[in-house]
């Protein structure tokens, strides 16, 4: 399939949108029929993926409540998200907390929620979500199950769902293709969504492997330029 690049979209932004920023267009627009003043809610908001997210919420009128792993860096990661157009961000350890209710009562209750986590926030964000709404798992990364409790079904009557990029890409035309690549293009010439992302030289291989297996750039997409 060949995709005609717009102009002003980097190289290095060409390579990476059709899986991560991909994938949180499709999980915004696939599911809940979202609008503006809407409230999603998300577990490993830091990724590309969750940085995505994040963007195209809010070029939508979405606000987004967003969780992630405290760490070193966790103040920095909380204003970097903060200038994506984040709206609230959140340790996953502060989510049971009384304090984490009274942030997000003034809120409406989240009708979406992406999980690529698993296990206890998973179980949290489900919770949350208003009635009717449906907690979309893309991702497992604590190697732990989603476990929803049983009033969120019978009382809040949510439904859940599984998303895989490549599963999309199989089941849809060309012509869907190329629409989804001219979405994400456009919002990136229109600076509504960027990535996070550095580039190497092929000559500094050795460079780029360290950076991409150093735990502390996590979150940033490390590519090589073939030239």
């Amino acid at each position: 399939m060949a995709v005609p690049a717009v102009d002003g979209v980097q190289q290095e932004y060409l390579a990476c949108l059709s899986v991560n920023p991909a994938s949180a267009y499709r999980m915004l627009h696939d599911f809940i029929n979202l609008k503006d003043g809407d409230v999603i809610i998300q577990n490993g908001a830091n990724s590309m993926v969750g940085l995505s997210v994040v963007q195209l919420a809010a070029s939508m009128g979405v606000k987004t409540i967003n969780i992630i792993r405290r760490r070193s860096d966790y103040a920095e990661l909380v204003e970097r998200m903060k200038s994506y157009g984040a709206f609230i961000v959140v340790a996953d350890d502060y989510i049971r907390s009384p304090e984490f209710r009274k942030l997000i009562a003034d809120l409406p209750k989240p009708k979406l929620a992406l999980n690529c986590v698993g296990g206890a926030t998973a179980t949290e964000m489900a919770r949350l979500l208003a009635p009717g709404g449906t907690l979309v798992t893309y991702g497992g990364m604590s190697l732990q199950p989603v476990t929803v409790p049983t009033s969120s079904f019978i009382f809040n009557d949510i439904t859940l769902k599984g998303f895989w990029m490549s599963r999309w890409y199989e089941q849809h035309s060309e012509k869907e293709k190329v629409d989804l690549f001219n979405q994400l293009q456009t919002h990136v010439k229109n600076q509504k969504l960027r990535l996070w992302v550095e580039r190497h030289d092929f000559k500094g291989f050795s460079a780029a492997l360290e950076r991409a297996e150093n735990t502390s750039s996590r979150g940033r997409k490390v590519l090589l330029k073939f030239e």
